[in-house]
């Protein structure tokens, strides 16, 4: 009986640890098998595509050409792992040492004074610029004023001129003054006339005590400024950069040579002001908006050593299609320091504007959208957002993130960060 017992127990336990070998055997197995399939599901190969290169649309599981255009199809390469636009898969969750050395700001609502920087050329006040024409004719035995842009001063004398025909046709105002020289009331007419056709008192006063009439005089100008041909255009002069024509102009001097001969009223030169210039500053056609007649413009030059001065905006031109569009601000230079054609920095005051601002260092162009980097948790996340205005080292928010986003101050760490980006 006992033998019988000892037998029964024998054999359940041969069982049992048959069963158990059986159950590791089976697991062990379809391991294996799942190892396998997996390993044939990766190395089977993957099925071409063809393409057009002109019709990404296009798309055939064989060779072929383009049923559009006629391209011969190109074979499709598959990315086994694509990159997200976003640059979420970019950036990766970082440990809390890298953190903390990034530091992080919050879009911030203010009113931001508009400052428009731009640059342009002096050029003369078109407005300031006189005609001086013969006042009796003659002929020029030697002139004084020959090249353009030549500095002309007050009283000085521009021209000797061979005149018989003043006292000619004139001769009884002379008399007129040789014989009533202390009469003033008799003599008006006469003296009037001399002082028109540019007699100064001097020769005035040798006019009285003359014997023979004086065919020869000297002429002065009643005016300062620059000398500059009758045919000069200021408004294309520095604006067209025709090289070849302003040389040109340059060699011909103002037109003004000993042995011509000139008539009554005929125009000699120009004469522009040295102390009223004009400012033609180029601003670009997106800031063309914050720009108003009358608005304050700071004007200074590399050549003037910090001196500025100050003016307004009195002309905007209309708009052309263009890049830039052309401001004119006029302002007085009594010290001359602002030469015509130097070029001129100036800055436009444009008031205040109300909006969410962020550093220009917080935000990233990705070329079809503009990102930042937005702190959740233990990563930055980019974050598309839409900007309007830069100002200085600010950038306008217009929409993407609020005051309670903390954006990464220099996005720049996170894209150029070997530890950010694998």
């Amino acid at each position: 009986m006992k033998n019988k017992k000892k037998l029964l127990h024998a054999v359940f336990l041969l069982c049992l640890l048959s069963l158990i070998i059986g159950v590791f055997l089976s697991c062990s197995g379809n391991r294996v098998s799942g190892k396998k399939s997996a390993l044939n599901s990766e190395n089977a190969p993957v099925k071409k595509q063809y393409v057009c290169s002109m019709h990404p649309k296009v798309v055939q599981n064989m060779p072929g050409d383009c049923p559009i255009c006629g391209m011969t199809l190109i074979e499709k390469v598959i990315d086994k792992n694509p990159a997200d636009t976003m640059l979420n898969n970019v950036v990766l969750p970082v440990n809390e040492s890298v953190l903390s050395s990034i530091s992080t700001v919050n879009p911030v609502r203010r009113d931001l004074p508009l400052k428009i920087e731009a640059s342009g050329i002096i050029n003369f006040d078109a407005r300031k610029i006189r005609i001086v024409s013969a006042r009796f004719g003659g002929l020029i035995e030697k002139s004084y004023v020959k090249s353009i842009f030549q500095r002309i001063h007050k009283g000085q004398k521009i021209y000797d001129i061979f005149c018989p025909n003043i006292y000619t046709d004139h001769w009884n105002y002379v008399k007129l003054i040789q014989t009533y020289q202390n009469q003033d009331n008799l003599t008006v007419e006469a003296r009037e006339w001399f002082k028109y056709i540019g007699l100064t008192k001097d020769q005035l006063d040798a006019l009285k005590k003359t014997i023979k009439p004086n065919y020869h005089l000297s002429v002065y100008s009643d005016m300062d400024g620059y000398a500059v041909p009758v045919d000069f255009d200021t408004e294309k002069y520095f604006s067209q950069g025709n090289a070849e024509t302003n040389n040109q102009t340059v060699n011909t001097g103002v037109g003004l040579y000993d042995g011509m001969t000139i008539e009554t009223g005929t125009s000699l030169f120009k004469v522009v002001d040295v102390h009223t210039l004009r400012a033609d500053i180029q601003v670009k056609t997106n800031e063309i908006g914050l720009l108003r007649k009358g608005q304050k413009v700071i004007l200074r030059t590399e050549a003037t050593s910090g001196k500025q001065i100050e003016s307004t905006v009195h002309q905007i031109e209309p708009l052309n299609g263009g890049v830039f569009q052309l401001v004119k601000v006029y302002f007085s230079d009594k010290e001359g320091s602002f030469i015509p054609g130097r070029h001129i920095q100036a800055e436009i005051q444009s008031g205040k504007r109300n909006s969410f601002w962020l550093p220009e260092t917080t935000v990233v162009n990705m070329g079809e959208h503009t990102s930042v980097f937005v702190k959740h948790n233990d990563q930055f996340l980019a974050t598309v957002i839409r900007t309007g205005l830069h100002q200085a080292d600010k950038i306008e928010i217009l929409s993407g993130v609020d005051t309670y986003s903390k954006v990464a101050l220099n996005a720049s760490l996170l894209i150029d960060s070997d530890g950010l980006i694998k």
